[in-house]
């Protein structure tokens, strides 16, 4: 497991809300991949003790799920600490499969977890917990855990990965459940929030962000370009992030690099279960470099002269926020985007494109953007940092405990 000791120093944005005990429930493995989840409990941590909760399952479905996400699941220990007030949890594979399918087995899981929690938070010396939870599905165990105050955060439009009607129906069904269990709610858009607000009155939009300075480093001078993408051929159009079916629109793809078969077209990041690269073969200047180690994430935006959300229009996307889109300005590049929540709300520095025609055409505008432009990139997004995104959330958090216990 990855220590965080050796990762971006982030500042104490949780202070605000006086020391707490957080048990986080993330969606994916500690630092799989860097999502709010872990951006949010590595500020919080500065101030507060954080116990981070991996997935909870069967050893059938966490090996599936690591099976589509190409990793094997790693031997670690049951309880680490992986810094400073933060710990990791890896629960036992001994819930019961078929969460997907019946509503009963998600919820006897969630008290089966909750049950395993209380021996580890009394392990930790954790009282009075803050449960923060990241998954929809979770509304037996924030009822089951005993908690100070309990958090359901909203990342992305699960109902929209629903296999069919039926499954679809279930995760509304959990997720109205969890916000009715929760004491506040948090949705990284707009467009999330306001169908919570049916279920739980105390929900707030709180954006992506950045961290800004890592990000940053992409305009160091001493900051090198890997090999393998120094060596394409000029200019280099990139995509950073997970290469999945939701998020790549392949025949904007494939135009983009037809149009300009001089251009080199990038993406770094996770190829995840169910999008085939083989799509892409019948375009050479198309590279699907994979994943990379995330300390080098800023480098490899160095080697990018324009970055691009080439995203279909669909329900993950329409209602979702795009952290790459705050990377991506972090690190000074011009950005291409088609026009998605987080790509509207930053228009004044995004150019936003809504047919592959006009994708071609703002990128070929974006190439020539003069580096004078770069200050006014950063400019826009210094007041998107995860330092002001989790004073946000602290204030809200202080708030609600104040409302509970006055």
């Amino acid at each position: 497991m990855p220590d965080i000791e050796d990762r971006p120093a982030m500042t104490n944005p949780g202070a605000e809300t006086g020391p707490l005990d957080i048990v986080c429930l993330g969606t994916v493995e500690w630092l799989v991949v860097h999502s709010i989840a872990e951006y949010t409990m590595l500020g919080f941590a500065g101030a507060n003790r954080v116990l981070f909760v991996e997935p909870f399952g069967s050893w059938v479905t966490l090996a599936r799920v690591a099976r589509w996400q190409s990793r094997r699941r790693e031997a670690r220990p049951r309880l680490q600490q992986v810094g400073h007030n933060l710990w990791v949890y890896r629960p036992p594979p001994i819930g019961l499969p078929g969460v997907s399918r019946m509503r009963w087995v998600a919820d006897l899981n969630g008290i089966i977890l909750a049950f395993l929690l209380r021996g580890v938070m009394r392990e930790l010396g954790f009282r009075g917990a803050v449960v923060w939870s990241y998954l929809y599905n979770t509304a037996a165990l924030l009822r089951a855990l005993p908690a100070r105050l309990r958090i359901y955060e909203c990342g992305d439009y699960d109902a929209a990965l629903a296999r069919g009607p039926r499954q679809r129906r279930l995760v509304r069904a959990h997720e109205s459940a969890t916000c009715r269990a929760a004491d506040i709610v948090f949705a990284v858009t707009d467009e999330l929030a306001e169908p919570l607000r049916a279920h739980n009155p105390n929900v707030h939009t709180v954006n992506c962000a950045a961290a800004l300075d890592f990000f940053g480093q992409a305009l160091l001078p001493e900051t090198t370009v890997p090999e393998d993408i120094a060596r394409l051929k000029r200019p280099v159009l990139g995509y950073m992030g997970g290469v999945d079916p939701w998020k790549i629109d392949v025949k904007l793809l494939l135009a983009l690099a037809r149009a300009h078969p001089d251009w080199s077209i990038v993406l770094v990041g996770y190829v995840w279960f169910g999008f085939d690269p083989q799509q892409l073969q019948g375009c050479p200047n198309i590279h699907v470099l994979g994943a990379k180690p995330y300390e080098q994430f800023p480098a490899y935006l160095k080697g990018m002269d324009v970055c691009i959300m080439p995203f279909p229009l669909n329900e993950i996307t329409r209602n979702g926020d795009a952290l790459k889109l705050y990377e991506y300005l972090a690190a000074g590049r011009p950005v291409v985007s088609t026009p998605v929540p987080a790509a509207r709300r930053l228009s004044a520095v995004v150019r936003i494109a809504e047919t592959p025609a006009q994708f071609i055409a703002a990128s070929e505008e974006a190439l020539a953007d003069g580096p004078e432009t770069v200050a006014i990139r950063l400019a826009a997004i210094q007041p998107h940092s995860w330092e002001a995104r989790n004073r946000q959330k602290g204030e809200l958090i202080q708030t609600a405990i104040a409302a509970l216990t006055g």
